[in-house]
């Protein structure tokens, strides 16, 4: 599949000697003079052919290919949904009978292969619940040297006799240093041991971990994994220069797709080759001139596809 991406900011659309403005996004129909903006209202019979285009931070137009109306067969949206992270939660009840520790152990569930973590923490004689939780927290953000990337390096005790535990989220970063740059760990925590007598430390079950739709982190990704295609940055150890960025990391966008044939068939395969071109866009969600794009392709795809409104 030929995947393309063009990412908006909310700039409002203007072009100047045939630039779109940085950070807007145009959608443009062929005409006699050659790429010219589709007017709200006009459909597949104003204008057989449509692309995308974008202004660059770069200083140059960022393009989709030209597609027939007529052979776009999926026309798609939806809107941002915040990611969220994996939790677990060990519960304490009851005060320390004796001097003891207890030692959770965490395992990382998705991934290409299982991981694990422990840590212990020191509990003295006669210390209630609600004071253990605050024990657990320091003993686990105090774990600079050991902690996995994979783990949020800050837990939380503010509920009282209980610390939540995170596993990574994309943006997240770690006790390394490093910015997670991964779907978001599914993890599981297992008491693993107590001997502190009659006070008791249960684990809950996972919960949890969605990456979310159109969170600006994903996006950045899914632009950088797209360079290659759009700009011709392959060769990344011999061509050092990466082209500008133009997603935000902190941005919420809303996503859209339209889908065409490269032949107007309806066919995704011609003899086991390839015939899709997919055009993704970004923009930022619940803004104005995002509205405006929205409703150009609406008015487009009328009475062939349902309306998106995100």
């Amino acid at each position: 599949m030929a995947r393309h991406l063009i990412i908006g900011d909310g700039t409002a659309i203007s072009t100047a000697n045939g630039l779109v403005a940085d950070g807007a996004v145009s959608v443009q129909k062929m005409s006699a003079s050659g790429p010219t903006e589709l007017i709200v209202g006009e459909s597949i019979v104003d204008a057989p052919m449509i692309r995308i285009a974008a202004g660059g931070k770069d200083g140059k137009n960022i393009v989709t290919p030209w597609i027939y109306g007529r052979d776009v067969i999926n026309y798609s949206g939806k809107s941002y949904a915040a990611p969220a992270a994996c939790t677990v939660t060990n519960t304490i009840a009851g005060t320390s009978a004796a001097a003891g520790s207890v030692v959770l152990k965490f395992v990382k569930l998705s991934g290409p292969r299982t991981e694990f973590f422990s840590f212990s923490t020191s509990i003295a004689a006669s210390v209630a619940h609600t004071a253990a939780d605050a024990l657990i927290k320091t003993a686990f953000e105090a774990a600079d040297l050991i902690k996995p990337d994979w783990l949020n390096p800050v837990c939380d005790a503010t509920a009282g006799a209980t610390v939540v535990f995170s596993g990574a989220l994309r943006g997240d970063v770690a006790q390394s240093g490093n910015t997670w740059d991964y779907e978001p760990v599914q993890i599981q925590l297992i008491v693993e041991s107590y001997d502190g007598g009659t006070q008791t430390h249960t684990a809950s079950a996972t919960t949890g971990g969605s990456p979310g739709y159109g969170d600006g982190f994903a996006v950045r990704a899914f632009e950088e994994s797209q360079q290659g295609t759009q700009a011709g940055f392959f060769m990344r150890g011999h061509l050092p220069k990466q082209p500008t960025l133009e997603s935000a990391t902190g941005t919420n966008y809303d996503m859209y797709s339209i889908v065409s044939t490269k032949d107007g068939s309806s066919s995704s395969q011609i003899n086991g080759v390839d015939n899709l071109i997919e055009l993704n866009l970004a923009l930022v969600a619940g803004n104005t001139d995002s509205a405006v794009v929205e409703a150009k392709l609406n008015s487009y795809f009328a009475g062939v596809f349902p309306s998106v409104v995100l």
